[in-house]
């Protein structure tokens, strides 16, 4: 069976075409990949994310048939509009569906930043306004100041994924200040991966993404050392001795 290290079933809105896509392409030996797409999400409109954490239960039901070993909820925005109590809302909703511990993309976001020790940072969207001070609020409520946002401001969320990386790379420069400890670039319709580590090599601090944070949540849930090493500083910590948990297997004959 394909999975036999891990299985993870990722929930992605159904515009995303750049998350299946890389957790694919980083996925170890082992580690099989399973998606469900949640409707609706195009536009990003509040009442869009609000209506996709109803949507996203029909999704779990359907990922829960491969028995996944680690849930991912796949959209930044998605998890974080409402606040942290939303958020964790959203994972309960999906664990007890799933039987499988899940994560959030927004949660993802804070736990790096958190790990790293970060308390000041630079960030860089494609959202617009609104999306973007739920953003800050979302940080703020983890004790984490964003510096400065620099943003694509775009609303429809289709069109993030055709932000090509050299432009994201260049946004990144173009934004980021001395006083930032480091960078996170959200949303999981950008292609930030490819050009991680060209951006700590030049910046001199951490960068993070949404789809790395993702990954690097779900194999430290798994236990998994995937041994990405060409993804940026975050993913390859978890072939550190002692960073990686063990999945709660209490969950599957719950």
């Amino acid at each position: 069976m394909y999975g036999w290290r891990g299985r993870i079933g990722l929930l992605v809105p159904s515009i995303n075409t750049t998350m299946e896509t890389e957790f694919w392409r980083i996925a170890p030996e082992g580690v099989s990949v399973h998606s469900a797409r949640i409707a609706g999400g195009r536009h990003g409109t509040p009442e869009e994310l609000r209506n996709m954490e109803n949507a996203s239960k029909h999704a779990a039901a359907e990922i829960a048939m491969v028995e996944p070993d680690v849930v991912v909820y796949g959209c930044t925005s998605g998890s974080f509009f409402e606040g942290p109590a939303w958020n964790k809302k959203i994972c309960e909703q999906l664990t007890e569906i799933t039987r499988a511990p899940t994560v959030t993309t927004a949660g993802a976001m804070t736990g790096c930043l958190m790990a790293g020790g970060h308390k000041n940072v630079d960030v860089v969207t494609p959202y617009v306004e609104v999306t973007n001070e739920r953003l800050k609020q979302f940080v703020k409520a983890h004790g984490i100041d964003v510096v400065k946002l620099g943003t694509f401001d775009m609303l429809d969320m289709f069109d993030h994924a055709k932000i090509q990386p050299e432009e994201i790379y260049a946004k990144v420069k173009e934004i980021t200040t001395p006083d930032s400890e480091a960078v996170f670039v959200a949303c999981t319709q950008l292609r930030a991966l490819e050009v991680l580590d060209t951006l700590e090599r030049d910046l001199g601090k951490p960068v993070y993404s949404a789809v790395q944070a993702s990954a690097w949540q779900a194999y430290e849930v798994m236990g998994v050392d995937p041994k990405i090493m060409n993804c940026g500083s975050l993913l390859r910590k978890l072939s550190e001795p002692g960073t990686r948990k063990k999945t709660d297997k209490k969950l599957r004959s719950a």
